[in-house]
């Protein structure tokens, strides 16, 4: 379960786009108001990433990059690059966490554990803003020409996984980069590029895992 949070923790931190600038006038209330009219407006968008995570336990930060597809209102594909590659997918009812180096495969079922459900919709808030401000303290500010999101956890059990992100976009409300610090100190800055909204997504959220993977399941059947 460790796994899982780690890498659903860093899924809040890519918001839709699209923001007016007179947002920062009525501030969290109208800029949810936007972000949410802008994916109800166009429910799919891809993304490509780069990510750099620095950790007590390295003298250097690790590096990374990768690909994020979503679909509301719970549909997304997350797939990490290079020399540690994974690939997290979920279609709605069901989550896949694949680890090819390894051949193991993490299955996860939604509507089984309430928890579970729970921490899926707050962690991956940031894709749709639909329920944001019921797990998140939302901070929005002026950045330059750009703007600002500071989220807090309101709860405990969420700030075991995440202690606060920070999303900067541009005059145009296209995410540029967001910041996210977890617990014991580890902070990662992600840097987005190509971002693209659409009204429907041409990506699989499906997954079937290769015939010889290890597969778990951490929630049990």
């Amino acid at each position: 379960m460790c796994r899982f949070f780690r890498i659903l923790s860093l899924l809040a931190l890519l918001p839709a786009c699209g923001i007016a600038a007179d947002e920062t006038r009525d501030a969290g209330a109208a800029l949810l108001a936007k972000l949410r009219g802008q994916r109800a407006q166009f429910p799919a968008m891809t993304a490509e990433f780069t990510e750099e995570r620095t950790t007590r336990l390295l003298n250097k930060p690790l590096l990374s990059a990768g690909t994020i597809a979503f679909h509301a209102p719970n549909k997304f594909r997350r797939e990490m690059q290079g020399t540690s590659p994974s690939l997290t997918v979920c279609n709605g009812s069901e989550l896949w966490i694949y680890y090819p180096n390894f051949k193991e495969a993490e299955h996860y079922t939604l509507g089984q554990r309430q928890f579970f459900d729970d921490s899926l919709a707050a962690l991956t808030a940031g894709l749709n803003f639909q329920e944001v401000d019921r797990f998140f303290r939302v901070s929005p500010s002026r950045d330059g020409d750009g703007f600002r999101i500071s989220l807090t956890p309101k709860s405990s059990g969420l700030r075991r996984f995440v202690t606060s992100l920070t999303v900067r976009l541009n005059a145009d409300g296209i995410i540029e980069s967001s910041e996210a610090l977890l617990p014991k100190g580890d902070r990662v800055v992600t840097t987005y590029r190509n971002v693209r909204s659409a009204k429907k997504s041409d990506t699989s959220f499906d997954f079937k895992p290769p015939a010889e993977a290890h597969i778990s399941t951490p929630l049990g059947k």
